[in-house]
């Protein structure tokens, strides 16, 4: 009778070590994974912080006509933006940028900027016209902008969107998607000479202006 007894003991004693042996291994990958973690979380902040600073620096229309009979507007804008790099030790490297300005749903103006870069703790200023011919416009959404402009309560948002690059003596990572959002940007703020600031943010792609 006792070794009847001791047979299921034994067994239960064996099967009872196999979760151990589980615990143990997903204790060990946990320890192996949690540098890599650490790396990879250090280095997405280390990136982050070398991410510039986007200034509404200058903004204007030169012309705004909109034909009321066909719904087709021309307008010719300027538009000036500066790119801060505060950081000592990286160098920014911009492909090319998409760059679009609304106002009530209106698209004023949208252009490219070609490839540049900028040196650790340097500025740089984008001065850019932007001009749309014979572009189709919602005639309210035109009226309501051309009262705003009148009444010197006019706001209006900027997107640059594209990659950036981030270059530390010979270590480069290229073809970072970020986006600088300026909304709701006062054009008075902007005269008055206040340099409105961007919202910048990496791996974040601007909306559709269709």
């Amino acid at each position: 009778m006792e070794e009847a007894k001791s047979k299921p003991e034994l067994g239960r004693n064996l099967s009872s070590r196999k979760p151990s042996r589980r615990v143990a291994f997903d204790s060990t990958l946990q320890h192996a994974l949690q540098p890599l973690l650490f790396l990879g979380i250090s280095y997405l902040a280390f990136l982050k912080a070398g991410m510039p600073k986007v200034n509404v620096r200058a903004f204007n229309i030169t012309k705004l006509q909109v034909d009321d009979g066909s719904q087709k507007m021309d307008a010719v804008i300027g538009l000036g933006l500066l790119f801060s790099n505060k950081n000592d030790k990286i160098k920014l490297l911009y492909g090319p940028l998409s760059i679009d300005v609304t106002s009530e749903n209106v698209l004023l103006g949208k252009t490219k900027v070609r490839e540049f870069s900028q040196k650790p703790m340097n500025d740089t200023n984008l001065n850019m016209t932007m001009t749309l011919d014979n572009a189709d416009v919602n005639k309210h959404a035109a009226d309501d902008l051309k009262q705003d402009i009148k009444a010197y309560e006019m706001v209006f948002d900027v997107y640059v969107g594209g990659h950036i690059g981030f270059q530390v003596a010979s270590l480069q990572m290229n073809n970072v998607p970020f986006l600088a959002s300026c909304h709701q940007i006062k054009r008075m703020d902007v005269d008055f000479g206040r340099r409105p600031e961007c919202a910048v943010k990496m791996f974040a792609f601007r909306p559709s202006t269709n």
